[in-house]
């Protein structure tokens, strides 16, 4: 797994698998954006697959949030947008999902 973080509005990006073995990695890395509040704007397009611990670390995260900000997620796509869907994650009301394609597509 790899991940990469861009200052100013928060944005952090993941690419690989998510998984158990890498969930408290995704929990770690998210703490300090859902910290400072506001939006969190998570970026998946180069997400290749996603388990329910994933879920878990982004549901921990617009919990921890509550009424401070929201997760936004950009490029929910294929398998990833259909775990999504199924665990009803657009249901959360500071959970936000675009389904976006253009970085996947230009990959």
């Amino acid at each position: 797994m790899h991940v990469g973080v861009r200052t100013g509005n928060p944005m952090i990006a993941f690419s690989g698998e998510i998984d158990m073995s890498v969930a408290v990695e995704v929990s770690f890395a998210l703490q300090p954006l859902v910290e400072a509040g506001g939006p969190v704007t998570v970026d998946l397009s180069e997400v290749t697959f996603m388990d329910s611990t994933g879920i878990h670390a982004v549901l921990d995260a617009a919990e921890a949030l509550g009424d401070r900000g929201c997760i936004i997620i950009h490029g929910a796509h294929d398998g990833i947008r259909k775990v999504f869907d199924l665990a009803m994650l657009d249901s959360v009301p500071n959970v936000h999902i675009i389904p976006c394609r253009v970085l996947v597509d230009a990959a």
